[in-house]
């Protein structure tokens, strides 16, 4: 005779929102995929609202600002008693959150001189945030309770309001406000801290700047978003362009938190939080074969060829003979290695192929599209109730894709960035023709 099962009976030490608010049950499964989602959301709606600010209000206050609230949303978090209450300050927490990594990334870049951004950028990108999951992975290994887990990672974060007295403003945002004055100050307190000394010219404008209110412009002319979209939509060649951007966004988004999610249940070893470490740290070297890839032979083939292995490791994954099981692990850390390595080259390429005026509304509308991937990734691991496999075949085949259409892109390397939509548009048709020229010899 059978029995419907009517409680669960669980063991280990974890405790985890699972298990405190009944959503171990299939029917509930929803629930906890409906919270990365709602995370997700959260950041689409603070990415841009809270560059804003920081661009309106200045970039050290509202990093403060955004790093002090989502620690206190969050802790008041971990003392949800319901899955409402927890997922409406999942949802609040991200409001905040989601735009503290896109702040400290400009105002990091805007410390230091043009020759050391693209260095400090990379190691930004590729190193804090990988470093970040694996302390949370390795935190997570260790206490097994999500409430303690939350209170570790995050009642730290309150020291941050310490941060007024530590760091300075942004001397260029300074400037673009008009704020010459403190950023005079500013600029004198760093040159003694470095014990350098300013050169006559410098302090000439500094002087200049300070005392006449120079206007000074540091926007590089760009447009609203709405202006933006008017000006591409009369390009056929840059609409074809932003739209395979959108894909590859999505699509990079969508395999890269996708694979994060799933590593939990990767074939080859039943812990979950070893096998979240592991994935992570596929991470890091991703950002040295991309620097090189893209100096050596160019953006887009750079980009196609992560897409292309990615989306290759994820879809030859399943069919893995059960007797080869060994080779699963490292085909499934390739695939995440080389889709981590298709983030920084679509960044890149991105800021690249348009126009001056349109360049950084472009990236940011790119950017906010590509959520959607964020938005549906906690969805996949619903999928395996059907095929444990199902996830990884839909990761391939959407990133082999993507490769093909990024050879559609132009390659930027060695090239003067467009100033107008002109320049843009023949990126591509200088392409063509020095290709069709060495074809005919």
């Amino acid at each position: 005779m059978t029995v419907k099962c009517s409680d669960w009976v669980l063991g280990g030490p974890e405790r985890s929102i699972q298990t405190e608010f009944d959503l171990m049950c299939s029917e509930n499964e929803w629930k906890m995929a409906l919270i990365g989602s709602i995370n997700s959301l959260g950041v689409l709606i603070s990415v841009p609202v809270v560059g804003y600010f920081s661009d309106r209000y200045g970039r050290k206050i509202w990093l403060i600002v955004t790093l002090v609230a989502s620690a206190i949303l969050t802790l008041v978090k971990s003392a949800a008693f319901n899955y409402i209450f927890f997922i409406v300050f999942e949802f609040l927490e991200a409001l905040f959150s989601g735009g503290i990594y896109g702040i400290a990334f400009v105002l990091a870049l805007e410390y230091v001189s043009p020759k050391r951004r693209v260095a400090l950028g990379d190691m930004i990108a590729a190193w804090s945030y990988t470093l970040g999951n694996i302390f949370v992975g390795v935190i997570a290994w260790a206490l097994k309770d999500w409430r303690q887990i939350l209170w570790v990672l995050n009642a730290p974060a309150l020291l941050f309001i310490i941060l007024i007295w530590l760091i300075p403003e942004s001397i260029r945002w300074l400037l673009s406000q008009g704020r010459y004055g403190d950023a005079k100050e500013i600029f004198t307190k760093t040159l003694k801290y470095n014990k350098k000394q300013i050169s006559k010219e410098s302090q000439e404008k500094l002087d200049l700047w300070e005392n006449t209110g120079s206007a000074i412009t540091t926007s590089d002319g760009d447009e609203s978003l709405w202006t933006s979209i008017k000006l591409v939509s009369k390009s056929r060649i840059l609409i074809i362009r932003l739209f395979i951007c959108f894909y590859c966004w999505i699509v990079i988004t969508f395999v890269y938190y996708g694979l994060t999610l799933n590593s939990v249940n990767l074939a080859g070893t039943d812990d979950m939080y070893l096998n979240y470490i592991v994935a992570s740290l596929a991470d890091m070297p991703s950002a040295l074969f991309t620097w090189v890839g893209m100096s050596k032979i160019g953006r887009r083939k750079t980009l196609c060829l992560t897409l292309l292995v990615s989306g290759l490791a994820c879809f030859v994954n399943p069919f893995v003979p059960d007797d080869a099981m060994e080779f699963r692990v490292p085909l499934y850390v390739l695939g995440k290695l080389a889709i981590a390595g298709a983030f920084g080259v679509i960044y890149m390429i991105n800021a690249e192929i348009f126009p001056t005026k349109l360049r950084t509304s472009l990236l940011g509308l790119c950017s906010m599209v590509g959520r959607i991937g964020n938005i549906l990734a906690p969805l996949t691991p619903l999928l395996t109730k059907y095929s444990k496999f199902l996830p990884l075949s839909i990761f391939g085949v959407m990133a082999l894709v993507a490769g093909g259409l990024a050879f559609l892109l132009p390659e930027t390397k060695g090239r003067a960035l467009p100033e107008t939509v002109q320049d843009a548009e023949n990126l591509g048709r200088e392409q063509k023709s020095k290709e069709s020229r060495s074809n005919s010899h």
